[in-house]
């Protein structure tokens, strides 16, 4: 499958291209989808180490670590080399990122909590946003102490929000704001309530595989091979179909685009059809589904049905007439 398609899809549901390779192509369904973590009840929490997308910039990337005792999950994420670099501005595009998908239920604005450390002053602060964009409202996260603390404070003496205005998949990111700092979980929740979460914070959220593929098939059919007219109840459907995904799965067939035969798996040509019965026009609908579930609006092609034979009348002679003369 082609990158950028790839990406063209990301973009379509608000996600940045640095997610990329946290999409995956089933390849024996051709099923678009993301692993993400489940929100639920207004909450979702993320180990550090568990990220979609590890993102290095400008010679510093995020590595895992498990030198500073204490931290949750297996590890924890180091912004390194630590050479004294402060990222405030551009840090979108120019610090190294660390990018989670999450599938929200729940909109709204999330109050952001993160459980890190910081060796130093100079060591102890990130940046953080969603969907490929840094708000103001959650940039400048500091401080951390020494050891683990959890801290939802900006720079700008406010709490750090995001705002999901839609449900479905989004991506949280991290961005280094200094080096050196580390980062051990994130947990987002719809609660103001300035108390943290104790020790190491509730438990790492769910993580579910989400359908990203929203777009039905499209398609064309004939019956008969475009015949206008047919003197037989049954007649064979011609199909064609196509879906973004590359795999259209199903089909259901109506003659009335109402009442659709049971799905059944699609086939480009559907033998012995039946017609609604009585002489006339007859139009017959059908459908198609991708493996992702997304049906297409019907599809008709109308043909004349014509079963009632020719009826022969003879008005002369006469019923009984008897014919004289004539060349033998």
């Amino acid at each position: 499958m082609d990158q950028r398609l790839v990406i063209q899809k990301l973009q379509r549901f608000g996600m940045a291209a640095a997610a990329f390779t946290a999409f995956i192509i089933l390849e024996d369904s051709s099923v678009w989808a993301a692993q993400a973590f489940q929100e639920a009840a207004g909450k979702v929490t993320m180990d550090a180490e568990h990220y979609d997308q590890r993102v290095p910039r400008n010679s510093q990337d995020w590595a895992p670590k498990t030198t500073q005792a204490g931290f949750a999950g297996t590890g924890y994420m180091e912004a390194y080399p630590n050479s004294a670099i402060t990222k405030n501005t551009g840090y979108v595009t120019g610090s190294p990122e660390l990018a989670y998908n999450v599938q929200f239920t729940t909109t709204g604005t999330y109050y952001v909590w993160v459980r890190g450390a910081g060796p130093t002053g100079n060591d102890d602060s990130i940046h953080m946003g969603l969907d490929g964009a840094g708000p103001a409202s959650a940039d400048r996260i500091s401080p951390f102490s020494t050891g683990w603390t959890w801290t939802q404070a900006t720079l700008d003496a406010a709490p750090a929000t995001l705002v999901v205005s839609t449900p479905g998949l989004h991506t949280v990111h991290i961005w280094m704001r200094e080096d050196g700092v580390r980062v051990d979980k994130i947990h987002l929740r719809t609660s103001s309530s300035a108390t943290p979460p104790s020790g190491m914070g509730p438990a790492e959220s769910q993580r579910v595989t989400v359908n990203t593929d929203l777009i039905a098939p499209t398609g064309s059919m004939s019956i008969n091979n475009g015949a206008a007219a047919t003197n037989n109840l049954t007649v064979t459907l011609s199909l064609v179909a196509n879906d973004n995904s590359g795999a259209v799965a199903q089909m259901q067939a109506s003659n009335d685009g109402v009442s659709f035969m049971p799905a059944e798996p699609y086939s480009p040509i559907k033998p012995g059809w039946t017609l609604a019965g009585g002489d006339g026009d007859k139009k017959v609908y059908v459908k198609f589904a991708d493996a992702a579930g997304n049906w297409s609006v019907p599809v008709n092609d109308t043909i004349t049905l014509d079963e009632t034979p020719p009826q022969l009348t003879i008005t002369a002679p006469a019923d009984g007439a008897i014919i004289t003369g004539g060349t033998p």
